[in-house]
């Protein structure tokens, strides 16, 4: 028989939450084991966050060179309808300053702590109006692009032509235009708002992906529908997550 690698209590050990295993450690007052613990803890989620993201990117490559940018909106819309109007539904159920510290955790997680090439970070102001996340770079969409993931891809994994989901560019990484109807155009057609407005950066290697939540949703720019061929609805319309 093979060596035996590890024993029962070994095995138990490794399949239990790292967070429980840390705050044991605290608890017993080993704050050596408990710090190694949290420092193991910031690298579990990236790989597999990584891995993840350049799937999709890898996904919406092949569609796209099956059936062009409009397969690419087509897979985006079925996908969004699907999977993220009950999220947007129930996001603009709470209220407003509520959602402001679980976007915050949602982009602590896609920035996987900070570790990784090129880590992602993020910075959040708040003003009379809104807060806004700058992302710099994004954990996911800037991260594939600085990490090399578009390199050998049919057509550069970007747009072919400028689209309003392109946020009127040709050329725009086809992972990122997800954003242009998770954030903006779908939830417009659910609510009549924009969910998370926003503005791409202009060069992906450099600037920053900027996010805003408003604190009325009725003070977000016209421009968030204007892009998508939508209108603003006017002030005495209905306004969600009050």
């Amino acid at each position: 028989m093979t060596e035996r690698w590890f024993s029962e209590q070994e095995l138990a050990e490794l399949s239990r939450p790292t967070m429980d295993r840390a705050i044991e450690a605290i608890d017993a007052g080993d704050l050596d084991r408990a710090r190694s613990l949290c420092e193991e803890m910031k690298h579990e989620w990236q790989m597999l966050h990584d891995l993840m993201a350049s799937g999709v990117l890898d996904l919406v490559s092949f569609i796209q060179e099956r059936h062009g940018d409009e397969g690419v909106a087509e897979a985006w819309r079925a996908s969004m309808e699907h999977g993220w109007r009950r999220h947007s539904d129930a996001i603009g159920r709470l209220p407003r300053r509520e959602i402001v510290g679980l976007l915050a955790a949602t982009w602590r997680a896609h920035s996987c702590s900070g570790v990784g090439p090129h880590p992602g970070g993020f910075t959040i102001t708040e003003d009379e109006q809104k807060v806004t996340f700058r992302m710099s770079p994004c954990g996911s969409g800037q991260r594939l692009v600085l990490n090399g993931a578009y390199d050998g891809l049919p057509g550069g994994g970007v747009t072919r032509e400028a689209h309003d989901w392109s946020f009127g560019r040709k050329g725009m990484p086809l992972y990122c235009t997800h954003c242009s109807f998770m954030n903006e155009s779908m939830p417009i057609e659910w609510s009549g708002y924009p969910l998370y407005p926003l503005d791409p950066p202009e060069d992906y290697a450099t600037d920053a992906c900027t996010w805003y939540w408003y604190k009325d949703p009725a003070d977000i720019p016209e421009r968030h529908w204007r892009r998508h061929g939508a209108v603003k609805p006017g002030r005495g319309g209905e306004r969600p997550g009050g």
